[in-house]
């Protein structure tokens, strides 16, 4: 017998879910749908900055999401032990301590997971897991969960047809202090990683002009430039208008990592100094060579720590939460 057109349970609750997440989100924020055919991203959120009670701009910063959801969602705690940098090396728990997490978890098919891998780190996809009874959305970062837990563990993940993705239950939209806080420094990613590539373009020329060499290599440019002879005013100069091109950087005004604004005030501190009569040229190539050592270290520092921040994972919890958690010896045998 013929029936008219039906509306499944599964659009009613991605609906819903679309509301709740809205319901949570910045109102200055702009959601837009990504769905039209959906290929893994169902979101993009743009985010805006508060000029004044009445108006915003666009801070050109975006975070892609994948929407899944579920009537109610189960809430495991697991025991969280300490692991090496995977960033230099394998998955190596330390089980002489842990933090008991909370979590939920989803069962995430390993096609999704792959298709977000190939993207790269460059931008944020988010993973939002939306609870409908209780409208809790948990968010984790795919890219960083898939570089700092997956591959240390799984290498050959694309082998398995699902993948089990552990959320920390503090990772919830509804807790505004964390997410704003994780959303802010997901929708910097982009502009973090360009200044990162800036700074060691920076400090490469410098070094050129300091006639400073990093490592045992004669390149052509060497041969080149083997006659080139650099003033201590054209070193000033270059500082100077280096200093210039970053200070402007929207990435200063992320105040949760502390070191940036700290960065931001010792190059301004340094170009002032620069262009004052008191000049001493052992300290001014001292205190460039300190700047853009500082300022290159910066990539590294994202690389082993910041992106492990709202991970499950012991360095993530100790670095990224207002909220210290207790840190449990086990037992020994």
């Amino acid at each position: 017998m013929a029936r008219k057109k039906q509306r499944v349970n599964q659009h009613i609750m991605e609906d819903e879910s679309y509301q709740i997440i809205k319901d949570l989100i910045p109102r200055e924020w702009v959601i837009r749908e990504f769905n039209r055919p959906d290929y893994g991203i169902d979101l993009i959120i743009e985010l805006f900055d508060k000029v004044d009670d009445h108006t915003y701009e666009t801070l050109g910063e975006f975070i892609y999401i994948q929407v899944k959801s579920k009537e109610k969602i189960p809430i495991t705690t697991e025991k969280i032990y300490s692991v090496g940098n995977v960033a230099k090396g394998k998955w190596n728990q330390d089980k002489s301590e842990y933090i008991n997490l909370d979590l939920v978890k989803y069962s995430f098919d390993t096609n999704s997971i792959y298709t977000i891998h190939s993207l790269g780190a460059s931008v944020s996809v988010l993973l939002f897991y939306v609870d409908i009874q209780s409208r809790d959305v948990y968010f984790i970062n795919m890219n960083d969960y898939i570089d700092k837990i997956i591959l240390p563990q799984k290498p050959k993940y694309a082998t398995q047809l699902t993948l089990t993705v552990k959320i920390p239950v503090l990772n919830n939209l509804k807790n505004s202090i964390i997410s704003s806080t994780a959303l802010k420094l997901y929708g910097k990613r982009s502009k973090l990683l360009a200044a990162f590539t800036k700074f060691n373009y920076q400090r490469n020329e410098l070094s050129y002009a300091f006639k400073i060499k990093f490592w045992p290599v004669i390149t052509y440019r060497d041969t080149l430039e083997k006659d080139l002879k650099v003033t201590e005013r054209e070193v000033y100069e270059l500082a100077i208008f280096f200093i210039k091109q970053i200070e402007i950087l929207d990435i200063w005004n992320y105040e949760a990592w502390l070191v940036l604004p700290d960065a931001k005030q010792e190059m301004i501190k340094l170009k002032n100094y620069l262009q004052s009569d008191s000049l001493e040229w052992d300290k001014a190539r001292n205190d460039i060579i300190m700047l853009w050592q500082k300022l290159t270290n910066l990539g590294s520092m994202y690389e082993d720590l910041i992106r492990e921040w709202y991970l499950p994972k012991l360095i993530g919890l100790l670095t990224s939460y207002p909220d210290i958690p207790e840190i449990i010896k086990s037992k020994s045998k």
